[in-house]
């Protein structure tokens, strides 16, 4: 970030502390005995179609409120993927990127690689599915991690589940946050959330939030070859919400959020030491976003409330590295840019109370329409030849949905909900080369895949209340993963196919969500099995041992396990928290129209176990203090080749104080400094003789840090 921005920001942060001091003054918030009684309501999971309360939400839920991300300095959704049951990601990027919830979801997206994911991705309304580097969770009032099919809901970009970041609201009084942090790695962060009325004569007609944040960190690698901290990392964040009432029948809700990170990408080397790079080409990994969404809501018709939801956004990025990782080897280096552009419209009917036909006692129809346009520009470049790949790629997707629930009783109720969508898909390729020795090119390579078909998805749900406060549910989905095309030019046309047929997924489950000993234990409990029919089989190396990228359809495969938490509070100021995650699948095994075969063992991404285990002591104000041991099981990275990730167990520990409108937190994570791994490859990247050798991304080390918050 250009130090005209880092300036401003400093400057905004300086000048609002005696402006919030002067708020205060005016609303007497100075003294907590004349301020009102504040109810905390319970946490809503917005993620679902119905934004129920979490402790009635019949499915497999993580919410993790603002309170937990303040207590640990949680900055970046990268910093608690590891704490979700059975949510796993893949390295290879600055940010976690790419997702996974139980095994269902994509490891990259190298040239070639289609922006079909099957973990969705929101902040807010916003749709950042596979650019998940934009998930910073300053002024984030919570995280929801919703697990499995969301066919109602979503659709096709679902199928493994949805991850969703919300923001903080406007609010009819001033309030904000000032934040600053330092840490190990030359971590430096600040960041500024201010909110209030911009009608003092009516404060709830309109309101306003703005958050900005600025992080700029080495991250953890020192280039030799260039002496300089080639993997840094730039982030800057704005986000402005607006909300309006115009009369009592409407309010509208706006959005506008930019970005800019200008990260480094240089984190493997031959040796796998985990520390030094030796690249002469060191890479890059950068995104510029900007996007808007519009929320209006309508409440003049009798028992029918109308949302109309509109978003669009535009990202930029441009993603880079040095093939060889040395200074004195084949010199090669790939450079891709990409420019997405995403439309998305949602206009629905929610029943707002009574019931219709005497059997129906809610209800939601809706309609979605969603379009996606990404362009890609791809150059390999050694001494001898420039190798390059231009794609295209057009998706529309159009979906009618609706959901009905009919109460059996004050304690049960069905839930039936079905989607149908159609997805249609343009692509196109175009491999080029030039050759230095002779100056000429080879005869380009063009392909112009196309798909479409048409999609069936739902969900049955059983919810019983057994008591006051248990809540016991079972349900069946039938999910999707949409077929597709594939564009990288380079595949062989004669065995490889362009396009792949829509994988089917049907997920059950069972699950005890509740609270007991008045509300001093609250645990939940899922089972699950998941069923996948003609698995979608895609790999950063491919198959067949060459470098182009394309996915096929393999055999059939499933995935079974658990998923359960719980906090228990001892006292008034101790408490228990833990999670635990069990998994257990197998793909079939399978040979591909090329001949490449697989399977017969663990899918990728679906460590056998991972758990937490945390303690935390302290009350609303003066001292606290937690801490965490988090486990993870090892895991494959790919389908086609049999190295895993190392099991591991890490230690976050936090402690601080609070008083009145201050907080400081001393942390530090990775207390032991395991060594693990967020990725491997295994491949031949040495000469003279390239023989295949495991190559291994390490995850952070330790890293000790301050964080002084000041909250108005």
């Amino acid at each position: 970030m250009k130090l005209p921005t880092q300036v401003l920001l400093l400057t905004t942060s300086l000048a609002l502390v005696p402006a919030a001091s002067v708020l205060r003054a005016q609303t007497g918030s100075e003294d907590s005995n004349n301020a009102p009684p504040v109810t905390l309501e319970p946490l809503r999971v917005t993620s679902d179609l119905w934004a129920s309360p979490l402790a009635r939400i019949p499915a497999s839920v993580t919410v993790l409120d603002a309170a937990l991300l303040r207590e640990q300095s949680l900055r970046h959704f990268g910093d608690i993927v590891e704490q979700i049951p059975n949510l796993t990601w893949t390295g290879g990027t600055s940010r976690p990127r790419y997702l996974q919830l139980r095994g269902v979801g994509e490891n990259s997206q190298f040239e070639g690689e289609t922006p079909d994911s099957a973990v969705r991705f929101l902040v807010d309304d916003l749709d950042f599915t596979g650019l998940g580097t934009i998930g910073s969770t300053f002024d984030t009032k919570q995280v929801e991690v919703l697990r499995g099919p969301q066919a109602g809901a979503f659709g096709a970009n679902a199928a493994g589940g949805v991850v969703r970041l919300v923001s903080n609201e406007p609010t009819s009084y001033w309030t904000g946050q000032i934040e600053g942090t330092i840490a190990d790695d030359a971590l430096r962060s600040g960041g500024v959330a201010l909110g209030g009325p911009l009608i003092a004569a009516n404060p709830e007609q309109l309101m306003m939030r703005l958050a900005v944040q600025q992080t700029n960190s080495n991250g953890f690698r020192r280039n030799v070859t260039h002496d300089a901290h080639t993997n840094a990392r730039d982030e800057f964040t704005a986000r402005l919400r607006l909300t309006w009432n115009p009369n009592a029948l409407w309010r509208w809700d706006a959005t506008l959020l930019a970005a800019q990170f200008d990260n480094g990408y240089d984190e493997f080397a031959l040796d796998n030491n985990g520390y030094f790079t030796y690249s002469d080409e060191p890479g890059r990994d950068e995104q510029r976003s900007l996007a808007g969404s519009l929320r209006g809501t309508y409440s003049g018709w009798e028992n029918v409330r109308l949302t109309t939801v509109t978003t669009a956004a535009r990202t930029r990025s441009h993603y880079s590295y040095d093939d060889d990782w040395t200074a004195a080897s084949y010199e090669s280096v790939s450079d891709l840019a990409r420019r997405r552009t995403v439309f998305t419209q949602e206009l629905r009917a929610d029943s707002a109370e009574g019931s219709l036909a005497g059997w129906i006692d809610r209800w939601t129809v809706g309609a979605f329409f969603s379009a996606i346009d990404e362009d890609s520009v791809y150059a390999n470049t050694d001494p001898g030849n420039i190798r390059g790949l231009a794609t295209d790629y057009e998706a529309k997707n159009a979906a009618v949905f609706g959901q009905i629930g009919h109460d059996f009783s004050s304690r049960t109720r069905l839930i039936l909900g079905l989607r149908a969508e159609h997805i249609d898909l343009d692509g196109a390729g175009l491999k080029t080369r030039y050759r230095a020795a002779s100056d000429s090119y080879d005869p380009e390579v063009r392909v112009y895949p196309v798909f479409d078909d048409t999609l069936f998805g739902g969900e049955i749900s059983l919810e019983h209340q057994l008591t006051d406060h248990e809540l016991l549910f079972v349900s069946a989905t039938r999910g999707y993963k949409a077929g597709g095309v594939n564009v990288d030019a380079r595949i062989d046309l004669a065995t490889d196919p362009l396009t792949y047929d829509t994988e089917i997924l049907w997920n059950y489950e069972a699950g005890l969500r509740g609270h007991w000993f008045e509300q001093r234990l609250t645990g939940e409990f899922t089972a699950f099995y998941l069923q996948r029919r003609d698995t979608q089989v895609r790999d950063s190396a491919g198959f067949g041992g060459s470098y182009r990228f394309f996915t096929d359809n393999g055999d059939d495969s499933h995935v079974y396990g658990l998923e359960a938490s719980s906090s228990f509070a001892l006292t008034r100021t101790f408490s228990l928290r833990g999670s635990l995650a069990l998994m257990r699948s197998e793909l079939e095994p399978f040979t591909l129209g090329n001949g490449a075969t697989g399977g017969g063992r663990d899918l990728a991404n679906t460590p056998h176990y991972g758990y937490t285990i945390g303690a935390r002591y302290g009350a609303e104000t003066g001292f606290f203090a937690s801490a965490d041991v988090i486990g993870r099981a090892r895991q494959f990275d790919s389908n086609n080749q049999h190295e895993a990730r190392r099991a591991y167990t890490v230690v976050n520990a936090s402690v601080g104080y609070t008083w009145r409108e201050w907080t400081v937190t001393l942390w530090i994570r990775n207390a032991f400094n395991e060594t693990y791994d967020k990725r491997v490859y295994f491949f031949g990247n040495e000469d003279p003789d390239y023989i295949e050798t495991r190559y291994e991304n390490r995850a952070d080390p330790r890293q000790v840090g301050v964080t002084l918050l000041y909250r108005f």
